[in-house]
């Protein structure tokens, strides 16, 4: 059997930058447009198939605005002016094709370049633009604010904006392949990092089951005894917070995913039951330093780190997350106490069972994470 290796070095190179800018272009365009019907949209005026597709994401660039190339700047229908308007910039022959098709007359296959974009084709080309955008709208009416030679707007909305977001299209109309671009300030975009999860999106997810897990200890260790644990060890937890009552943990605990620092508070009770606080805990994976150290190679030996202590997870379907609000209770449907998992940021080193140890609580080790593993 023959093989070969995979053609890593053909694989399209994504930076960080552009995953973030996409994220937000989408979020942005939301409120205002489906995207995913622009297509269609334009399909039904043009008469001909219609598909558009999304090459790249880039910091805007002036100097990429061809001299024939016509723009629009569209923007929600109480604004003025290119304060938060997208503009949407298409090259001669795209204006000419659509044009062309919208009015149903004879396309030219040869456009002249040379020639700045008539007054008559950029009304046009900026009809063609807004009809499109109303029958793909998300709820806002729309209107275009300006059109006009694609370099002279975008020498405007660089001149009014810092930063502004670049999406290249190719836009195929029939058989025939055509350069395009949206661009977007990033003032516009807003804080879109920072953005909450709504109910409504939980309940968009349906039965999609999420699991949390249940942190009941939070605490420092050294970094030399965490590598050493082996099978047989145990963990000891001081301060351990829950109680026992009977043959059930009671006492506050935190429903955290495993690589964030903040989740919900609640409290289990001895029946079994999980009542939920709602407030938002955090939980950092970080410790201040308590005095300043001199080198170093100090630091990376004595400082201790975070160490959760988890025993199993919650898990109920998205739909149900988005119900849930302060006071409500979450029945654990089990036995609280194995699997116990120790996990330093983010990342599960041990996992076992809980147990006591001369009146104190701890974790007795039944297998490790090695750092491949991790």
């Amino acid at each position: 059997m023959h093989t070969e290796p995979f053609p890593f070095a053909a694989l399209e190179a994504v930076t960080r930058e552009e995953v973030r800018l996409a994220k937000a272009l989408r979020r942005a365009a939301a409120p205002l447009v489906r995207p995913s019907a622009i297509a269609a949209a334009l399909s039904e005026l043009l008469h001909e198939r219609v598909e558009v597709v999304v090459r790249r994401i880039r910091r805007f660039d002036p100097k990429r605005c061809a001299p024939e190339s016509i723009a629009v700047a569209v923007a929600p229908a109480e604004t003025t002016g290119l304060s938060a308007a997208a503009l949407v910039e298409i090259e001669a022959s795209l204006a000419a094709s659509i044009v062309a098709r919208a009015l149903k007359h004879k396309l030219a296959r040869v456009v002249d370049a040379s020639r700045a974009p008539s007054p008559e084709l950029v009304g046009a080309v900026a009809a063609v633009v807004i009809a499109t955008m109303r029958r793909a709208h998300a709820g806002t009416p729309l209107r275009v604010v300006a059109a006009g030679p694609a370099h002279a707007l975008g020498h405007d909305l660089a001149g009014a904006h810092r930063s502004i977001a670049t999406a290249w299209l190719t836009v195929i109309v029939g058989a025939d392949a055509f350069d395009a671009r949206v661009s977007v300030p990033e003032s516009v975009l807003g804080d879109n990092e920072a953005r909450r999860l709504e109910p409504s999106d939980l309940a968009r997810l349906g039965v999609l089951p999420i699991a949390l897990p249940l942190v009941v200890a939070t605490t420092l260790a050294a970094r030399a005894d965490l590598s050493a644990l082996a099978r047989g060890d145990a963990f000891i937890i001081p301060s351990f917070p829950l109680k026992l009552e009977g043959e059930a943990l009671t006492g506050p605990v935190g429903l955290v995913p495993p690589r964030s620092e903040h989740g919900l508070g609640a409290d289990l009770a001895a029946d079994g039951r999980l009542v939920l606080r709602g407030l938002l805990e955090v939980h950092p994976w970080e410790k201040p330093m308590s005095e300043p150290t001199t080198t170093t190679v100090e630091v990376l030996e004595d400082a201790p780190v975070v160490v959760r202590v988890e025993l199993g997870t919650i898990e109920m379907k998205a739909r149900e997350w988005a119900d849930i609000a302060p006071g409500d209770v979450v029945a654990l449907g089990r036995k609280l106490g194995a699997p116990a998992i120790l996990r330093v940021a983010g990342v599960e080193v041990a996992r076992g069972e809980l147990v006591q140890i001369d009146g104190e609580y701890g974790v007795r080790i039944l297998g490790t994470q090695s750092p491949e593993e991790r």
